[in-house]
């Protein structure tokens, strides 16, 4: 009888390239099929596990655990850890500890040898291609708020009007940049917060088609992290719904 890690090592060693994500030149399976690769092999019988070992206001360490039930008893067979920083990136600044436990998940079944492509979950390779630096567990002290500027003299009718009141001065407008991290903390927010797996695919189309128009000015990594953090979300309430 053919064991049935084995059978899902080799699964994921042939997964095909346009599943998996392009970072600098190498590739990298969403833990999310990594995840349905051990389910397929394991059902029941399979157990993943986190454990939260610090938890402060800037960083995050958390330890993922992969065990199967053999022989009446629960064998570990795998586990990793990850660290992450609050507020550093789109995801981090809203949902740091779940995309902390995301990557112990990918790096543990990375270890059963589940990797599909490189050994890191993209989610950290993003730290690594930006150099984060290393934040200190104390609190960043508050910077000191700036003088605001003195109001210049109008120097033209519009402004005169503004000055008077009876012109709105016109809001500035939102940046790609600006929007693209709006809509991904919000949906990131909705899905967490959503009821149903309708839910999930309704939040899930409306993002992405109002985002789609300007991902050619967001940075290809940042935009394949949101869209892997959506994947575990959308995949855990699949999960949810199906156990009941």
């Amino acid at each position: 009888m053919t064991d049935p890690l084995i059978q899902a090592v080799h699964g994921m060693a042939t997964l095909p390239d346009d599943v998996k994500i392009p970072i600098k030149n190498k590739l990298y399976a969403p833990v999310s099929v990594r995840v349905q690769a051990f389910r397929e092999a394991y059902g029941s019988k399979g157990r993943i596990t986190t454990k939260i070992h610090h938890s402060s206001e800037n960083r995050v360490l958390i330890e993922a655990q992969v065990s199967v039930f053999d022989e009446g008893k629960w064998q570990l067979i795998a586990n990793d850890f990850a660290e992450e920083f609050r507020g550093e990136g789109p995801i981090n600044k809203t949902s740091a500890t779940e995309n902390c436990s995301t990557s112990a998940i990918g790096r543990a079944l990375s270890a059963c040898g589940l990797s599909g492509g490189e050994y890191a979950s993209f989610e950290e390779v993003d730290y690594a291609i930006n150099e984060k630096a290393a934040i200190d567990d104390k609190p960043k002290p508050k910077p000191k708020k700036k003088a605001a500027p003195k109001a210049k003299e109008p120097d033209d009718m519009k402004a005169r009007l503004q000055e008077k009141g009876l012109m709105e001065e016109a809001e500035p407008e939102e940046t790609s940049e600006e929007m693209f991290k709006r809509i991904t903390n919000e949906s990131v927010q909705e899905m967490d917060e959503a009821a149903s797996l309708k839910d999930i695919e309704d939040i899930w189309k409306r993002a992405v088609g109002t985002l789609r128009p300007i991902k050619k000015d967001i940075d290809d990594t940042a935009w394949s992290i949101w869209l892997g953090h959506m994947t575990t979300l959308r995949n855990e309430m699949q999960e949810k719904t199906t156990d009941e």
